[in-house]
């Protein structure tokens, strides 16, 4: 798919990463930089290609349309966190266009914080050399995939930017947890990146 990928700071090691979500590349992203797993809304599953590779990597799928199944993922996220996997977690639980941050949902970092893991903040951010990536790279609203897909096939490079924070966090609360690293993702986002021609 021609993905330039720049990572900005230090690669975190197991435990929980916070990350802003736009588009289904962010998976191949990640997994391409490091070995992860992801919680995942349930439709991803089916996506091609995306769904098979997270599924592959240990995603845990939450159905994201009924509050209380939230509860019954708990188990196999502290599972992956008890035997040293990063878990990719995106705490907006939903994709966007990536002009703002959307409000982290704190239910999922609970079993980080009951584990005392480590939780680190992660950036992802795209540019598009012959379009408008907020468009055509994320992947949000009622777009539908293979069209969207189509389109992004038929540019002639995405660039992707992955920054991380400078060190972990472990918290006591998931409030605090989700409050904090929202907090970070969205420092991450207003640094700049200076980008190669």
């Amino acid at each position: 798919m021609r993905i330039q990928i720049d990572v900005k700071g230090v690669l975190p090691g197991p435990g929980l990463m916070a990350s802003n979500h736009l588009s289904y590349l962010d998976i191949l992203v990640f997994s391409a930089v490091t070995p992860c797993s992801f919680v995942s809304k349930q439709e991803v599953r089916s996506w091609p290609g995306v769904g098979w590779i997270a599924t592959l990597a240990g995603a845990v799928y939450v159905d994201r349309s009924r509050r209380s199944e939230t509860h019954s993922v708990l188990p196999e996220m502290q599972s992956a966190l008890a035997n040293d996997v990063r878990l990719v977690l995106f705490p907006e639980g939903t994709s966007s266009d990536g002009s703002r941050l959307l409000p982290f949902h704190s239910s999922l970092f609970q079993p980080a914080v009951a584990l005392q893991a480590p939780i680190t903040a992660a950036c992802i951010s795209y540019t598009l050399s012959d379009g408008i990536a907020g468009t055509e790279v994320c992947y949000w609203g009622k777009m539908t995939m293979f069209p969207h897909l189509l389109n992004l096939l038929s540019k002639s490079s995405v660039r992707a930017t992955l920054k991380f924070s400078p060190e972990p966090f472990r918290f006591t609360s998931r409030k605090q947890a989700a409050q904090r690293m929202q907090a970070e993702v969205e420092q991450l986002r207003e640094v700049p990146v200076e980008v190669s021609q």
